[in-house]
């Protein structure tokens, strides 16, 4: 069974400026048979000084091809697990240091499709008793629980539609770069990879490692490159090697590109004694 990459959606509401919720496994990726029914047992915890009392809703997510969270109700997407679930307790108070249980069941409908479906369960918090004179909405926090189900069979398959080349409008400027992947599967992916540029002679020139996301099935992501200096004049060709989790196969496109005018190398840090405003 593929691994994907874990991460935790936190929400925070009104001026809240730091969570004291949290939840034990952030993320669950089960697979399951048509029919088949699944339990899982979550730990939620609250490290703040305040008690906090919870409560539980399901919900669906998806994103943009930027990559920004869409949330929506319950049932909303084709792939949604969200309306398979049913959880205990719905509203709970947790007292300071203190961690409490939080079960749910996902019950797999006999005419579910192979391929992935996924949906969240949402836990938002407030303080049972604010301070006077502050608004309430100030005190909650939405922390969520992410869950996937693969049901067999599953296939993998991916392709890089295109690289779109952002040229810098300054000497300073990096040279920006949008590859374009769709995941041709029905399994949601965790995609990795790098970007390679290379001389008019094949060599190296500069390497940019690209950050790991998950792309869910049939999706399309732009995965946004900056791409500094120092690098000179010349005619390059840029290289795109992503992974979407099969070890012995990659994807990769190229794009040749012009660079007219030196790239120049990203600004350095300013020193200790620069930013203390003397030297000694």
């Amino acid at each position: 069974m593929k691994r994907i990459f874990p991460f935790l959606l936190s929400l925070a509401l009104g001026a809240l400026a730091q969570s004291t919720l949290g939840v034990e496994p952030p993320v669950l990726l089960k697979e399951a048979k048509p029919g088949e029914t699944l339990t899982q047992t979550l730990t939620v915890y609250n490290v703040g000084t305040r008690p906090v009392r919870v409560r539980a809703s399901l919900g669906d997510w998806t994103y943009d091809p930027m990559g920004k969270i869409q949330f929506l109700p319950t049932g909303s997407l084709k792939e949604s697990a969200s309306s398979w679930a049913t959880f205990s307790p719905a509203e709970f108070l947790l007292e300071p240091k203190q961690n409490r249980p939080l079960t749910y069941t996902l019950t797999v409908p006999k005419e579910a499709p192979p391929g992935t479906h996924w949906g969240i369960l949402f836990l938002e918090s407030e303080d049972p008793n604010p301070p006077p004179g502050v608004p309430l909405a100030t005190f909650r926090v939405r922390m969520a629980h992410v869950f996937y189900v693969n049901i067999p069979p599953l296939k993998t398959g991916g392709r890089i539609t295109g690289i779109v080349p952002s040229p810098p409008q300054s000497p300073k400027d990096p040279y920006r770069f949008a590859i374009q992947y769709q995941n041709t599967g029905n399994t949601a992916q965790k995609l990795s990879g790098r970007f390679e540029v290379r001389d008019a002679a094949g060599r190296k020139a500069a390497e940019v490692e690209i950050e790991e996301v998950v792309v869910l099935p049939g999706q399309v992501r732009i995965l946004p490159v900056i791409l500094v200096g120092p690098l000179p004049v010349g005619s390059y060709t840029a290289l795109a090697i992503l992974n979407y989790g099969d070890p012995g196969k990659d994807v990769a496109a190229d794009l040749p590109f012009a660079l007219r005018t030196p790239l120049a190398a990203p600004p350095a840090p300013p020193s200790e004694e620069g930013e203390k405003g003397g030297t000694p």
